[in-house]
């Protein structure tokens, strides 16, 4: 049990150091939209990205409504880093 803990803690890890690296590169898609006088929002953008985590959740067998779900959060906090 505690491998598989471990195990568990190491993905957390690795997911927590993805999520940082997209943080960042939002940031940077936020200067180049600004610089562009580009809006923050794109909702036919959102609208893709939530199509793809869906299907993708489906392709590996996890709920599409707890993807959708984390990945809103995420989304936001994007948002949020592109303002």
């Amino acid at each position: 049990m505690d491998e598989i803990r471990k195990q568990i803690k190491e993905i957390d890890k690795k997911q927590i150091k993805l999520i940082a690296e997209r943080m960042q590169l939002s940031k940077k898609l936020g200067q180049i939209k600004k610089e562009n006088g580009l809006p923050v929002k794109d909702d036919k953008r959102e609208k893709e990205l939530y199509e793809f985590w869906r299907g993708t959740a489906k392709e590996n067998g996890v709920s599409p409504e707890l993807v959708e779900k984390i990945w809103e959060l995420i989304l936001e906090e994007s948002i949020l880093t592109q303002s």
